[in-house]
Parts: structure tokens; sequence; C-alpha cells
């Protein structure tokens, strides 16, 4: 198995990004007024289990959301608005890759690798041929799903350029190969790049110069959100008064929360020693790696709680966590309360100062 195999694998299984999706467009459709029972009936599921992100969910639950809500605005690109408003852990266990890749051919490749975490029947493939080097889309049920379904598809191919390999300006063109469902000036708004309709496939084109690009994985949109927060926490570890070797240690602490690393030998690597030798300092100077580490993390985790548009599972993961239920129970062994006590507890808190 290769190195980058095993990186991606390391993840305990969890919700697929088709199920992320799932319950993103149920959100979507309730946001835009639709009942969830309304959801639920049209999904063909239980509302609790629309909502949980199961680790599996059959390929035309989806496809049903977006055929309801395409009945409900018909005028609209719903496929578009759905992916824009997905949250940002929408890639699921695909989300590792912009970490252990080095440029965006690797990436590309990558991604068509493990296109069944996506859905078993869900096709891709990269083409490095006339009219140049492109990604592939292809669903069998390209059919049930609609025109909505391709756009889809594509929109969060584009959002993935961005948020995981953090290369935005290497797409160059968007094929679909129907007709727009909305005025075309949507599509532009929601590519940035030109895009061809009644192509002969659907698919996404790039810049030939742009696939040995370095991937940047410090660049995605999760980082950017919760930068200024991490920026808030350093500034507090700084205010407190410690030895120069502990302020260096907290310092890397604080570098590696901001590329989403939260692991000892991560840390001893920053910090060119032996995960055992800074094991001994740190135990020389009246704390432990581990103290220091969850120090980082429970700052981190109180500020990006205060933000009410990110999600649970948002901020796990933001913290180095694979599950929402893993964060929950590390934020009740630090403060004693679970995540929702605190939220309502900022909540009534910003009331009584109004």
């Amino acid at each position: 198995m290769h190195d980058e195999d095993r990186a991606v694998d390391a993840d305990p299984p969890g919700p697929s990004m088709l199920a992320t999706l799932m319950t993103a467009a149920a959100s979507y459709a309730v946001k835009r007024g639709l009942p969830l029972e309304h959801v639920a009936e049209a999904a063909g599921l239980e509302p609790h289990v629309l909502i949980a992100a199961p680790e599996r969910v059959p390929d035309h639950a989806l496809a049903r959301i977006l055929e309801l809500l395409q009945r409900r605005f018909p005028d609209e690109a719903v496929g578009l608005g759905m992916v824009e408003a997905a949250p940002l852990h929408f890639l699921g266990p695909l989300e590792p890759i912009g970490r252990v890749v080095p440029d965006l051919r690797a990436g590309l490749e990558m991604f068509v690798r493990f296109r069944t975490v996506l859905s078993t029947s869900f096709d891709l493939e990269f083409v490095e041929a006339s009219p140049g080097p492109m990604l592939r889309f292809e669903h069998p049920n390209d059919v049930e799903f609609g025109p909505q379904g391709s756009e889809m598809g594509l929109a969060m191919g584009a959002r993935a350029l961005a948020e995981v390999f953090g290369l935005p300006d290497a797409l160059r063109q968007v094929w679909l190969d129907h007709g727009p469902t909305a005025p075309e000036e949507r599509y532009v708004d929601a590519f940035s790049v030109p895009v061809r309709f009644d192509a002969p496939f659907n698919a996404l084109l790039f810049h030939a110069h742009r696939l040995d690009d370095p991937v940047d994985p410090d660049a995605g949109a999760r980082l950017r959100v919760v930068r200024a927060n991490l920026e808030l926490v350093r500034q507090q570890l700084e205010q407190q008064e410690d030895p120069a070797e502990l302020r260096q240690i907290r310092d890397a602490v604080a570098d590696n929360a901001a590329r989403g690393e939260y692991e000892a030998a991560a840390l001893a690597r920053r910090l060119g020693m032996s995960p055992r030798t800074l094991q001994r300092r740190t135990a020389e100077l009246g704390t432990s790696v581990r103290s220091l580490i969850d120090e980082v993390r429970v700052a981190t985790a109180r500020q990006l709680l205060a933000d009410p548009e990110l999600s649970l599972l948002e901020v796990a993961r933001t913290l180095g966590y694979s599950t929402d239920s893993a964060f929950r129970r590390a934020f009740r062994r630090w403060t004693g309360q679970s995540p929702a006590q605190y939220r309502q507890a900022l909540t009534s808190s910003e009331r009584h100062r109004r």
C-alpha cells in the first residue's frame, strides 16, 4: 500500500461525502422553507436518519431531494446553491488528501483513486489530452439526478480545488452536458471561469502549467475561517509569563494547530528533537506534551464554539478529531460541560449583556 493510501485510510470511518451532501441538501431545503418531514418523505428516509449523515446512504436519497428543490425553485440552479451552502467539512474522508500529496496532478489522481468514497457508482477520470487536462464526471444515475446532479458534482470539484488543494486559479473552464437551468451569469459567479453548455460531457478543465503546482494545505477555506480565532489563542498563550524554552514550545504547538496538526510526533519534528527528548524537556519545565496540546485545543475550541456559523463537526475536524463525538468527550473532559452547554452559556451571557 502506498504511503498516501495509508494516510487517507488512517482516520476512522465517518460519513461519506454523499451522506454529508445529502444532509447539507436537506438543511438547505429546510432553510429555503421546506418542512423537514416533506424533505425526509421525498428522500425515503426517516427525519432522524436524514440529519444524522450516516456512513452510507442510497444514491437516490440525494437525487430525490434535488428533484424536490428543483420543483420548488424551477428557475434556480439549486445544485450550485446547495454546494455553496454546504458546511466546510462536506468532503468527508477525502479532506486529508490535501495534506498528503505534493502537487495538483497527484491530488487529482488520488481523488480518482478514492472516488468510491463519494459513491460506489460514481465515476471520475483524470485525462491529460486535448483540449487540455480535465477531470471528467459521470454517474449512472445522472438521468435520475437530472442536470442539478452534474452541476452539483462540478461545483463540488471546483470547491475542492480551492479548499483541499488551495489552488482555485488552476481551473480554466467548466463543461456541462446540458443547457443552463438558470441565467448563465449564475454559473460564472459560481465557478469564476467560462462555462461551456451542451458540451460532450461534464468536466472541469485545468491549466496544464498548473498541474505541477505544489498543494498548499494552509490555503483552504476551512483554515481561513479559523485563522483569526487561532491568532487569538496564540495571543492568549503569549501573555503567559513562561521560561523562554516553554514559550518556544507553546509557539510550536500554536503553529502546528494552524496547520491542523495536534500530534506529539509532529510537534517534536517542528522543534527538531525526538519525541522522548520533548517529553523529558516538558517534564523538566513542569508540564507535558499532552497538556500543552490540550491547552491549545481547549482554547481554540472555545473560540470556535463562539462562532454560531461553525457546526460541531467543523469545530471537531479543525481540532484534529474525525468525529464530533470524540470532540464532545474531549471537551467535557477539559471543561466539565458539553460543547452544547458551553454554547448555550455563551448565548445566555450575550443576551444578558444586551
